[in-house]
């Protein structure tokens, strides 16, 4: 432990690089999986290896790297898709979202305490189920919940930013996992698995590994809107 805290930079990199490089494959096929792009899918995998050596000191030696890998993938993912939606406009009380409860202690809420649920649809359900299931919130909901629940902001930050106030966060990322949990539970019904939830599959597709791809946009997704 001694001989990491006092590492370089560079010695960093290279334990990092060391763990990762055997996981390439693996990344690049999930990130086919979410892009349907070969392009799009070699920035992916980019992006998840600046992130994960900027977090290179939360992982805990001796687990699996290449599951951490791939859960900042997905995060990854998910977090660029929502910023390619576009935000929700200012939110009005008529949607029937607004709860005035006395939560003033929520303001210095991070949502990061919430993410079991989360991290377990991201684990049990196959991307394109959850994309589905995403879709299928409204858009204020949906980015309530990309937002607190997937990309780990306070409830303060995501009223801030939607200019609603906490209680609607709270009301609306109530609601939206309420949601999809009946959705994906649905999906997998209508699919016949035994206990209503699936594994995600790997693709199919080889992995050619890019040491440097170049950077650029991730493939938007376009959703219906339903209210």
């Amino acid at each position: 432990m001694s001989n990491e805290l006092n590492e370089s930079t560079e010695e960093k990199r290279k334990r990092f690089e060391k763990l990762a490089m055997p996981a390439v494959n693996t990344l690049y096929r999930q990130a086919m999986k979410l892009t349907n792009n070969p392009d799009d899918a070699q920035d992916l995998v980019q992006d998840t290896f600046e992130r994960g050596f900027k977090a290179f000191d939360s992982f805990k030696p001796g687990s699996n790297f290449e599951a951490w890998m791939t859960t900042i993938e997905r995060n990854s993912y998910f977090n660029q898709y929502a910023k390619a939606k576009r935000r929700p406009q200012r939110a009005n009380d008529s949607t029937g979202e607004y709860d005035d409860w006395d939560i003033y202690s929520a303001s210095e809420h991070a949502s990061q305490g919430l993410e079991s649920a989360e991290q377990q649809y991201l684990d049990t359900y196959a991307p394109e189920e959850i994309m589905a299931a995403l879709n299928k919130l409204s858009p204020e909901r949906r980015q309530v919940f990309i937002d607190a629940a997937i990309d780990g902001k306070s409830y303060q930050q995501v009223a801030d930013e939607q200019g609603v106030k906490i209680g609607t966060v709270m009301s609306r990322l109530n609601r939206a996992r309420t949601q999809l949990k009946q959705e994906l539970a649905t999906y997998a019904k209508e699919r016949g698995y035994g206990d209503g939830r699936t594994r995600a599959s790997e693709a199919d597709s080889s992995s050619p590994v890019a040491n440097s791809p170049r950077r650029g946009h991730t493939k938007s997704v376009t959703a219906g809107h339903n209210e």
